[in-house]
């Protein structure tokens, strides 16, 4: 039987976050991931990480305090507050980033992102931090094994495109500065093409996977990959080990300390249908092998599911169409078009119903609310040819193809556009002349666009006066169907503050831990800032490291005594 100090399982952000800094400590360490290659869903994300207080807030003038994250998050989640979890999150989480940039291939650099309840005492901005972008040729025969990003986020099969290159990108034949840097780009592209089959230009998400990777085969991290992770093994109330399933076969592992970390149940059908409001309609951008594996054998081993959270996923409005070679493609509405000026929402009256700008999690949760199941983006020509909507690119990508397959739906009028999107012509008439007339004088009586710091910077700050709001006035007209999706679930497991798994009288299972989206949200599925699920991530994995250290090193000092 192998033998391991601690395995664990799922290759995301919380897992390798923990396989490694417990192999910094010195311990023997396995990650088994299901799928046949690491990153899980970290490697789709953003790649934000929500640290607040951390040490690069003042390299950009920005004070922090423990105070004022601590005000903030009671303003943001009132009842379902749990003190001594998130205070180990927020007094740990600076500490994380601090020793995983001093001792790992890790590197972050700020976002200035506000929070995204700008309103709420205690809200800042910079409290974010993104891995810096990452050359995956430095993984080795290791890059191969590195999931690659969702597609729909990149650009020539292959070339990523971070934040910041989407201004450049949009003006490559506006600006000479924009066409620099988008030639530089693509040369770089094809340059990496000819050398490795693909870019190894690594940004976002792929960038943070990119890089865990790397700092657990430095650590001396052992990696499987297509091994699924069966059972844990207890006994006498303490865990003993894990069963796997590998090249066909069931094999029983020793462990002191089990780490799930698989990434939710985003890929289950039955475990959505639960958990999920309107779960028929909705879509999941999980990886496909994320069915609740780690939460389910948590349970299994006496662990309690939470299932009284007031969300249960980090939701996303997603568009999606079937293409002519029978593939399904969905794009996720994070950022860009949604929060562009010269687009609205309008819902199946044909009325707004929601800041458009606002975070993605308030727009479904605004749907689920209202029991909508299917919404659509309203914009005009130019806000199509310069922001693009969903799969449908700016200039100089053509649309045709998106408008014959359907995913586009196009018309000359307002009226006609009505008709086809199915909504009453004359109260989107008035929808649009309402909208029209305050995006002119740059404000939004009905949902306060463009008045708060989120739904500003994430606009177009080269619109005046406002740059989340403009006029949807040139024909032809555009609409594209948004319907509820996830990032990812986040119900999981009771855990404690160290990431000990609960069982149901709120006793630690000795040995058993939970990171990362198999652990219940600290939120509680409520999302205070973008990297709210990562930050903890990572910082819960970082805390069950220290503690399964602690655990060893007191074991062999009795052991010596």
């Amino acid at each position: 039987m192998a033998e391991f100090d601690v395995v664990v399982v799922g290759s995301g952000a919380g897992g390798m976050t923990t396989a490694v800094v417990c192999a910094k400590h010195g311990l023997k360490v396995l990650v088994v991931e299901k799928a046949d290659v690491f990153g899980g869903t970290t490697a789709y994300s953003g790649g934000v990480a929500w640290i607040p207080n951390h040490h690069h807030m003042k390299s950009v003038g920005v004070d922090d305090s423990r105070d004022k994250v601590l005000e903030y998050l009671k303003a943001c989640l009132g009842n379902y507050y749990e003190a001594t979890k998130i205070e180990a999150f927020v007094d740990n989480g600076p500490r994380m980033l601090e020793y995983v940039e001093a001792d790992t291939e890790l590197e972050f650099v700020p976002t200035p992102t506000p929070d995204y309840l700008p309103t709420k005492p205690g809200a800042s901005r910079y409290r974010g931090v993104l891995a810096r972008e990452y050359d995956g040729s430095k993984l080795g025969p290791y890059f191969k094994k590195l999931r690659r990003p969702l597609p729909e986020f990149t650009v020539f099969d292959s070339m990523q495109v971070a934040g910041a290159d989407i201004v450049p990108l949009r003006k490559a034949f506006r600006t000479w500065s924009g066409f620099i840097h988008t030639t530089r780009m693509v040369a770089n592209y094809m340059a990496d093409r000819l050398r490795h089959g693909r870019s190894t230009r690594l940004v976002s998400g792929n960038a943070l996977a990119g890089r865990l990777l790397k700092s657990a085969i430095d650590a001396g991290v052992t990696l499987w990959s297509e091994t699924a992770a069966k059972e844990v093994l207890t006994e006498d109330g303490r865990v003993t080990g894990l069963v796997v399933e590998r090249d066909g076969r069931e094999t029983k592992l020793a462990a002191t300390a089990v780490v799930l970390a698989s990434g939710g149940f985003g890929a289950n059908r039955e475990m959505r249908e639960k958990f999920i409001p309107m779960a028929r309609d909705h879509v999941s951008i999980q990886p496909e092998a994320n069915v609740g594996d780690g939460v389910l054998m948590g349970v299994r081993a006496g662990g309690e599911l939470v299932e009284d959270n007031p969300s249960n996923g980090i939701y996303i409005p997603v568009s999606k169409v079937r293409d002519k070679d029978g593939t399904v493609k969905r794009f996720p509405h994070i950022m860009i078009d949604r929060y562009m000026p010269g687009s609205i929402g309008v819902d199946p009256t044909g009325r707004r119903f929601v800041n458009e700008a606002d975070s993605y999690q308030h727009f479904v949760m605004t749907m689920q609310q209202l029991g909508i199941s299917k919404v659509h983006m309203i914009a005009d020509r130019r806000f199509l040819r310069t922001y693009g909507m969903g799969l449908a690119r700016p200039f100089p990508y053509p649309v045709r193809r998106w408008v014959e397959n359907g995913y586009l739906i196009e018309a000359p009028t307002l009226a006609e556009l009505a008709r086809r999107i199915g909504v009453d012509a004359a109260t989107l008439e008035q929808t649009v002349e309402r909208f029209n007339k305050h995006a002119r004088e740059g404000r939004d009586p009905d949902f306060a666009r463009g008045d708060d710091a989120h739904s500003r910077f994430r606009g177009d700050q080269e619109n005046k006066p406002n740059p989340s709001l403009a006029p949807i006035l040139k024909p032809p007209f555009y609409a594209i169907a948004l319907i509820p999706g996830d990032l990812s679930t986040v119900a999981g497991l009771r855990t404690d503050a160290s990431a000990r798994v609960l069982d149901g009288d709120g006793r630690a299972i000795a040995g058993l831990y939970a990171v990362g989206l198999d652990m219940n949200s600290m939120t509680r599925g409520l999302y205070p800032a973008g990297g709210s699920s990562l930050g903890p991530a990572m910082t819960f994995g970082y805390i069950a490291a220290r503690d399964i250290a602690g655990i060893k090193a007191s074991a062999s000092e009795a052991e010596h005594a």
